[in-house]
């Protein structure tokens, strides 16, 4: 397997084109320099568990992308969707998927032990499956009791000295209820926002009209929201994206779940979203107050003394 960055560099460059603007794209550039970084010994397997794996865009390509490795055609996925997993199988038959869901503990018990542990995108869902009918939005503390139960039971997977890698929605530090002033530049911007308003389902967006239409106050909360999956409004991807909050844990929460699961966290870092195209259609009109944050990719290893 070549060792030169600059090859893999140009490897991902072409392999991950249809990830580029989906943030994914870094948490597979960070898998497979674990992965490198666990081959170097040699005589130890490299195995994967995907929780939540979708159709298999990532788990799949780094295995393909590192097939030399010993054992990494033994990595697993799991997702709930049969459909999605038909797929995977059809892509990939080289490995092993499981339809299931990975919040289910009997499920994940029997697979055995992972040197790595991925959940890109996949704990916000776990949030949102926490819907009240009664509240009309999720229960926040429940859906955060069943993310921690989630990641109790991912870390569980890990052998000795593994890592996991997640990859997902971060909310902001501080007052969520602060509230935001915006302007929206133009009748399309504003039309975007109210359909965004209309369709969106874990929490009640709600704004207050200041002067002109196209001037609004909001929290940061439902700000943060609507910049976040907006993105997905007249996409094939609406139908579930409008469903799911990408928010549930600030930067402390995750570094407090990750270390009261006894693991080390060795990388930590945040990816903003595209702000020159969020200013030609919204102007911040709040001192102090930028576009938010909106990914975060945390990886944590397991120490091989556990």
């Amino acid at each position: 397997m070549p060792e030169n960055e600059n090859f893999w560099d140009f490897y991902w460059e072409v392999r991950l084109q249809e990830l580029q603007n989906l943030g994914k794209k870094e948490a597979v550039l960070a898998a497979s320099k674990l992965i490198r970084q666990l081959a170097v010994d040699g005589d130890r397997p490299v195995r994967l568990l995907e929780l939540g794996c979708g159709e298999g865009q990532i788990i799949g390509t780094l295995v393909e992308g590192h097939s030399q490795v010993r054992s990494i055609h033994e990595s697993v996925g799991i997702d709930y969707n049969p459909q999605s997993i038909e797929v995977c199988r059809r892509r990939f038959p080289m490995m092993r998927f499981v339809d299931g869901d990975f919040t289910h503990a009997e499920i994940l018990e029997n697979l055995g032990q992972f040197e790595m542990v991925l959940m890109v995108n996949a704990l916000h869902e776990v949030f949102s499956d926490s819907y009240s009918q009664d509240l009309k939005e999720v229960d926040v503390p429940a859906a955060k009791e069943n993310v921690l139960r989630a990641l109790s039971g991912a870390a569980a997977r890990l052998a000795d000295g593994g890592y996991l890698l997640l990859f997902d929605g971060l909310e902001m530090m501080g007052d969520i209820h602060r509230k935001v002033r915006l302007r929206f530049r133009t009748p399309q911007a504003w039309e975007h926002f109210m359909t965004f308003v209309r369709e969106y389902h874990p929490f009640k967006i709600t704004y207050r009209v200041i002067g002109d239409p196209y001037r609004i106050e909001l929290s940061q909360r439902d700000f943060t929201r609507y910049i976040t999956k907006s993105i997905f409004l007249g996409k094939g991807l609406w139908r579930t994206e409008r469903m799911e909050s990408y928010q549930y844990f600030n930067r402390a929460e995750f570094t407090r779940a990750i270390e009261g699961l006894g693991l080390d966290i060795v990388e930590q870092r945040t990816l903003t979203v595209d702000e020159e195209k969020w200013n030609r259609q919204v102007q911040i009109e709040s001192r102090g107050v930028g576009f938010p944050e909106e990914h975060i990719l945390i990886v944590a290893q397991k120490s091989r003394s556990q």
